[in-house]
C-alpha cells in the first residue's frame, strides 16, 4: 500500500508527493503518547489528528487529506481510497507504559475505483491520481488490522502473513459501539 498525502482545493485532491506511515513509532504511536499512552482501554484518532500531528499543526483535515493506493503496483486498476478515523484498543505490555499489542478498526471511504481493459502504465497512473475529484460522499467502510506492541516497534504483524486480529472481551466492547 502506498500511503499518500493530498491537498485539498476548491474540491479538488492534489498529490502533493508527501507520504505518511501509521506504523513503527510513526502517526499512531505518536497520538498514543500524546493521549498519555493509554492501555486496557480503547481511543479515538481522526484523520484531523492524524493530519495535524504529521504536519506540526500547519494543516488540519480542512485542507489535507490521507489517501491510501490499496494496490500501487497493479497495472489493471487504480484503487485510492481515504483514511477517516482509526479506532485503537491497546493492551498492557509487560512494563507499565508498555503496549503489549494494539487491535485496530480503520475507517474508510472510496475516493476512485477504476479498472481497464489494458495495462495502464506507471506514468499514465501518476496522471490520472495527481488530481482527483472529491467525491462528496462516498459509503464508509472498516478494515480491522493490528499493530505489534513496543516489544516489536509498533510495526505491523509478520510481513507475508495476514495482519488479522481477534478481537474478544474488552477490546470487542470497545469496537461494538461502532457498529
Amino acid at each position: 500500500m502506498a500511503f499518500l498525502v493530498y491537498k485539498k482545493e476548491n474540491g479538488i485532491l492534489i498529490a502533493t508527493g508527501e507520504t505518511f506511515s501509521l506504523a513503527g513509532y510513526n502517526l499512531i504511536y505518536r497520538l498514543w503518547e500524546k493521549r498519555g499512552k493509554p492501555t486496557e482501554e480503547g481511543w479515538h484518532v481522526s484523520a484531523n489528528d492524524l493530519i495535524k500531528i504529521h504536519t506540526k499543526n500547519k494543516e488540519s483535515y480542512k485542507t489535507r487529506r490521507l489517501l491510501i493506493d490499496f494496490h500501487p503496483n497493479a497495472k489493471w486498476r487504480i484503487g485510492i481510497i481515504e483514511l477517516l478515523d482509526i479506532y485503537v484498543y491497546t493492551y498492557r505490555g509487560a512494563k507499565r507504559d508498555d503496549a503489549g499489542w494494539s487491535p485496530m478498526m480503520l475507517r474508510f471511504r472510496d475516493v476512485m475505483y477504476e479498472e481497464f481493459e489494458n495495462e495502464i502504465t506507471k506514468k499514465d497512473k501518476e496522471i490520472k491520481i495527481n488530481k482527483i475529484q472529491d467525491p462528496d460522499y462516498q459509503e464508509d467502510f472498516v478494515e480491522f488490522l493490528y499493530l505489534n506492541g513496543t516489544d516489536k516497534g509498533w510495526n505491523w504483524g509478520i510481513n507475508g502473513m495476514t495482519n488479522a486480529a481477534f478481537i474478544q472481551g474488552p477490546a470487542r466492547d470497545y469496537f461494538r459501539q461502532y457498529f
